[in-house]
């Protein structure tokens, strides 16, 4: 090898990014992210009303941004945007467009096309708010719940079932309307499932309060147990926050949440008192067998707080940051930054 090639060989080194440092993997905001059972790491987000697509192996090397579909009046901001699940033989987004309408893309992961969208809400124009949620569950079955103004226009939670990979849902069912009326309509939903486990969480309007309360399914989501609230203290607010928290299932079917009441940020399982964990929002939680990685947003920055970590780390400018577990728990984040969707390992 001479010294040119040499020379050449240590550049190309040097100017690749290290594989535990940030990122940049599309342009464009509010990414989501899943990983399948395999370990294999799905991304998507929004470019003005367009819907992108990456994938990883393994969380450090991402593929170029594939064009799904482009959606007209795509809601997108502000914890609004597609949402994204996998299994082994399908990738499913779902999105909504500003007339309310519910859109399901599949991709047949044997041929790598992305199949033309479906409809998933069975009325017209009853999702006007723009949030989504999306779980994948064994047999290559999929879950999706959304804020629905059906019947009185009046927000609730409902819900739709696939189980063909996304290609075809069944009828739209309400899962929770609060008593007093409407649960709170700006807050991002939140679902996740593991085998037959599926959890729901969202923030309720009961008595003037604006508290997250959580819905648990044994039976893959076809059908759910009482509202349970999470935490002992309440919030008393005429108005939305916008901040729906996070939440997370464990193969032994735990539940760990992380919400927001006033401008604190608190973590609670159910029927275990809540935790204090600092100032932020829009914050969401990942547990592993060493405890709870949480991710916020804080001061137009990205903070992250680790298991046995005493105060939290900034990964730098950035909002509405995501989490999910690969195989060896590991722990992806990924946020947006100035137009550009970013992911970064956090220890």
């Amino acid at each position: 090898m001479n010294f040119l090639h040499s020379l050449l060989m240590l550049f190309w080194i040097t100017m690749q990014p290290p594989l535990d440092k940030a990122q940049t993997i599309g342009t464009g905001i509010h990414p989501a992210v899943g990983t399948d059972p395999a370990g294999r790491v799905h991304v998507v987000f929004g470019r003005g009303q367009t819907i992108w697509y990456v994938t990883s192996t393994d969380g450090n090397v991402f593929t170029t941004p594939v064009l799904v579909d482009s959606l007209p009046g795509l809601h997108l901001g502000a914890s609004r945007g597609p949402q994204i699940a996998a299994t082994n033989q399908s990738v499913v987004i779902t999105a909504i467009n500003k007339a309310g309408n519910v859109k399901a893309y599949t991709l047949d992961r044997a041929t790598g096309r992305w199949l033309k969208s479906v409809a998933v809400s069975d009325k017209p124009d009853v999702a006007k708010e723009g949030f989504v949620a999306l779980a994948a569950g064994p047999d290559n079955s999929y879950n999706a719940l959304w804020l629905d103004l059906r019947d009185n226009q009046r927000n609730k939670l409902a819900g739709a079932r696939s189980q063909d990979g996304g290609q075809t849902w069944s009828k739209n069912k309400v899962l929770y309307q609060s008593p007093d009326g409407t649960i709170c309509e700006c807050c991002q939903p939140s679902m996740v499932s593991w085998g037959r486990d599926v959890a729901i969480m969202f923030r309720n309007f009961l008595s003037g309060s604006r508290d997250m309360y959580v819905l648990k399914s044994a039976d893959g989501g076809q059908t759910f147990g009482q509202a349970e609230k999470m935490g002992q203290g309440t919030w008393k607010l005429n108005a939305c926050p916008m901040d729906g928290g996070g939440l997370f299932i464990a193969p032994n079917g735990a539940i760990s949440t992380v919400w927001r009441r006033a401008d604190k940020l608190f973590t609670a399982r159910p029927e275990q008192p809540e935790r204090e964990i600092g100032v932020g929002k829009n914050a969401k939680i990942v547990t592993t067998g060493k405890g709870d990685y949480v991710v916020f947003q804080r001061d137009g920055q990205v903070w992250t707080l680790s298991p046995g970590q005493a105060q939290p780390e900034s990964l730098g400018e950035g909002a509405y940051p995501k989490l999910t577990l690969l195989p060896d728990d590991k722990v992806l984040c990924l946020w947006e930054q100035a137009g550009t969707v970013r992911a970064e390992f956090i220890q």
